[in-house]
């Protein structure tokens, strides 16, 4: 008798141990270079490990400390060698887990696009929707940037929102600082 209630229990336990998983891939960074820069014939690495003045420039900016950051990406070239643009990675937590994202710059500096390329949460994949993401095209400074403001948000997703808008002000800022002068 006892050995079937330890049988149940232990028959029980995993499905008691599994979680509903919700993480979710729409594409990966080298299918999100292609996407958002079609036109251009090659990509050259970016990968640059912010200096403390640079980041400082970067803090100061945002009206807050960062973390240190390690900025990955592409710049994108025609068949000439002329850049076309340049497309930043980047994650943020979203409530409790990891979104990762692209955001492409052209030339000029102005943001062409954000993709979301991966979101682990259960709930706020929202922000995948064009409708969302398009606010941020053409934005250049951290003042066409504010959430709430000129970057709204959505019911349920509040804080993916949110913080997916700080990273791109980051990424916007440390491409306007740091990778516009080059």
């Amino acid at each position: 008798m006892q050995h079937r209630w330890l049988f149940a229990a232990l028959a029980l336990t995993p499905a008691a141990i599994v979680l509903p998983v919700h993480a979710v891939v729409y594409m990966s960074a080298e299918q999100a270079r292609a996407a958002l820069f079609p036109q251009a014939a090659r990509f050259d690495e970016i990968a640059i490990e912010l200096t403390p003045a640079q980041q400082q420039v970067l803090d100061q900016a945002l009206g807050v400390a960062t973390k240190p950051r390690r900025v990955q990406g592409w710049t994108a070239r025609d068949g000439a060698g002329k850049p076309v643009g340049q497309i930043l990675l980047d994650e943020v937590i979203g409530k409790y887990e990891l979104i990762s994202y692209a955001v492409a710059f052209s030339a000029d500096g102005a943001i062409q696009a954000v993709e979301v390329l991966a979101y682990r949460e259960s709930h706020g994949q929202e922000i995948r929707l064009p409708a969302w993401r398009k606010q941020f095209v053409g934005k250049k400074t951290l003042d066409e940037l504010r959430f709430g403001e000129q970057i709204k948000s959505i019911s349920g997703a509040t804080l993916s929102c949110r913080h997916v808008t700080e990273g791109v002000q980051r990424l916007a800022t440390i491409q306007r600082t740091v990778l516009a002068p080059r």
